[in-house]
């Protein structure tokens, strides 16, 4: 079986979307259920990177030996099944409104084989989560658990172990971990909507150029991105990540309008997205390594779009694929800020010190609640859920 590693940075917000309604709202994303934090999971990606091979123009044959046959439909409803000149088509009531349709029935099962494909995806596992703070704009924020599971990614590949040391984040109780020393202050820093203690470790700047040279693409644009994730980088405690993935995504509300009227006919209606910056890493293994690379190829320094919203700019996704020699030469490339980029490592310490209180109180973990997600009024139609294409 051959094996690469494949990391996405979202661009844009991704709304991947999940199978049901969580709380206040109505189009969540897609979550793993033991831990609860964020995933793309494998069918979802593996639909973008279908849509992706047609959209370079592969043939079908070349896509079903890549992905395998396409998933089956179902019959598409006849001409006048869909009614006109009803409330929800102009938002004027409609003098004889048709009788409601049937539901189209399924197709019958394709009397052809189905074809197994040559490449298998796996889920997208959430690597580094940006977190609003007041120092530098934002960080991102990872965890043991995360880098455990990239390090594992790593095993698969066949990247040796004396390479993936430098993934080995810190053990912590509480709070957070920084390479950059202007983190560690007399006081808590603001993570999203908590404060937390960091202190200071060396170790996680090594850590944050090794994922910034795996998750970036080669272009020099990405400059200011390695810079940032070298300086920027938090390793954070288990109770302090789950609860950053839970408050920090991006929660839209919208409404349906009916086309004449421009009145809402549905909504408000709440959306969940994996906020940009968002890093996630999966592992891509084929049979045929030919087919493999064929579809690396086709994507690595690329963009990809995953998920509902596109037509709004939504899901849209910079990739960056691995094969264990290449994975190899990032996690021992260190890489240091140039002097003109920013934010550098120690650029606010002494400002920090000297804004710091003369008498400064131990600081709380989590000193300030989560800003509670805005609730539906009451009535308020909402769309299925999903966002996700399937493979």
């Amino acid at each position: 079986m051959h094996r690469r590693l494949l990391l996405l940075l979202a661009e844009s917000p991704v709304h991947a979307g999940g199978s049901e309604a969580r709380g206040a709202v109505d189009l969540p994303i897609q979550r793993e259920a033991g831990t609860g934090l964020p995933v793309i999971w494998g069918q979802s990606l593996k639909g973008a990177l279908r849509q992706t091979a047609r959209d370079a123009g592969w043939a079908e044959a070349e896509c079903t030996a890549v992905f395998g046959s396409p998933p089956p439909r179902r019959d598409v409803p006849a001409a006048g099944t869909f009614p006109t000149g009803t409330a929800a088509n102009d938002g004027v009531p409609a003098a004889n409104p048709a009788p409601p349709r049937t539901p189209a029935a399924p197709m019958a099962p394709p009397s052809r084989v189905l074809t197994k494909g040559a490449v298998s995806v796996g889920d997208a596992q959430l690597l580094a989560f940006p977190v609003a703070t007041l120092r530098n704009l934002y960080a991102w924020a990872t965890g043991e658990l995360l880098l455990s599971r990239l390090r594992r990614k790593l095993a698969l590949l066949g990247v040796p172990d004396t390479a993936t040391t430098v993934i080995g984040g810190p053990a912590l109780a509480d709070g957070a971990v920084a390479g950059a020393s202007g983190w560690a202050t007399s006081h808590a820093q603001v993570l999203g909507p908590f404060l937390a203690t960091v202190t200071h470790e060396p170790a996680v700047r090594s850590l944050g150029a090794a994922l910034a040279n795996l998750t970036c693409p080669t272009s020099p644009v990405f400059e200011f991105t390695r810079t940032k994730m070298t300086s920027d980088l938090l390793v954070a405690d288990h109770t302090t990540l789950g609860e950053l993935t839970q408050t920090g995504t991006d929660v839209v509300a919208r409404v349906q309008l009916y086309e004449k009227a421009k009145t809402v006919a549905n909504g408000p209606f709440y959306s969940e997205h994996l906020p940009a910056e968002t890093v996630l890493a999966a592992v891509l293994a084929g049979t045929s390594a030919e087919l493999l690379d064929r579809l690396c190829t086709l994507v690595d320094n690329q963009p990809i779009t995953l998920g509902g919203d596109e037509t709004i700019g939504k899901g849209l996704l910079w990739c960056r694929v691995h094969t264990a020699a290449t994975a190899t030469t990032a996690l021992t490339t260190d890489t240091e800020p140039t002097t003109t980029a920013t934010p550098t490592a120690t650029s606010s310490t002494a400002a920090d010190t000297a804004n710091a209180p003369a008498h400064p109180a131990p600081a709380p973990t989590r000193a300030m609640p989560a800003p509670p997600k805005p609730g539906p009024r009451p009535g308020a139609g909402a769309p299925q859920a999903g966002g996700g294409r399937r493979g």
